[in-house]
């Protein structure tokens, strides 16, 4: 980890810098800086952040996680919640800044050299940041992102397909399966809640039919039980799937 302070301090020294901002006012950013509105100032770049900017995720994780985040009114855990986004993005800035939580078990992380070291090498590919993630542990669960928190965009704009999306999820350890149905009733939130006993988070998606959306589905699951199957052996899904119903209907 020799090489990682120096490289840090470079990081954060621009980490407020009102230039990085594609869509916001520099100039009223500024003044906002110079006025210590730090909380007017989050909002401008939580409203850059929601289309999906890494760079806004890398400063909204500097301030929120710098000696402002009081002044931000930063919601519980946002900093390491915007530094893990823009970390799974690639920017260099927030990978160096993980790397470093990491190292020293900070903001909910759990302790992890292996994990630091493996973001310290500044992965460049979506396959490598997946290989940091999965060395990627949280010791506070309330800091932690499930699968459907991440970025459902590549670095460059260009949306995950359903095996990858399916990747990250097993990646953080909440591998999904994802379900057609209506809103849950009592059956089905039994059956959630049987899945998640064995780590498996079960997500309806809504009854309306969509083909995109049906080989997006087909694919992330595919991917899912593959990984499963790999863990667990050949058939798991289907024998848990008959466990769950004979428990069910027992009952």
């Amino acid at each position: 980890m020799a090489r990682r302070p120096g490289l840090l301090a470079g990081a954060l020294a621009v980490g407020l810098s009102c230039a990085a901002s594609a869509y916001a006012d520099p100039a009223y950013e500024g003044w906002l800086l110079r006025m210590g509105d730090y909380e007017t100032l989050a909002n401008v770049w939580r409203a850059d952040r929601d289309s999906d900017d890494g760079a806004q995720q890398e400063r909204l994780a500097a301030l929120f996680l710098g000696p402002h985040a009081r002044a931000a009114k930063a919601r519980p855990f946002e900093g390491i919640h915007n530094l893990y986004w823009a970390a799974l993005r690639g920017r260099r800035g927030a990978v160096l800044r993980l790397a470093d939580a990491l190292d020293k078990g900070a903001f909910g992380l759990r302790k992890r050299p292996d994990a630091a070291r493996c973001w310290a090498q500044l992965p460049a590919t979506f396959d490598a940041r997946l290989a940091c993630v999965r060395l990627t542990e949280f010791r506070d669960p309330k800091a932690r992102l499930g699968c459907g928190d991440l970025p459902i965009a590549r670095a460059n704009g260009r949306p995950l397909d359903g095996a990858d999306a399916a990747r990250i999820c097993v990646a953080t350890g909440t591998p999904t399966l994802l379900e057609p149905g209506p809103p849950p009733g009592p059956e089905t939130v039994g059956r959630i809640r049987a899945y998640a006993r064995h780590g498996i988070t079960l997500s309806v998606t809504g009854d309306v039919y969509d083909p995109a959306f049906e080989a997006y589905r087909d694919r992330f699951n595919r991917t899912t039980v593959a990984a499963l199957e790999a863990r667990h052996g050949r058939g798991y899904l289907e024998r848990l799937e008959h466990e769950v119903d004979a428990r069910a209907s027992s009952q």
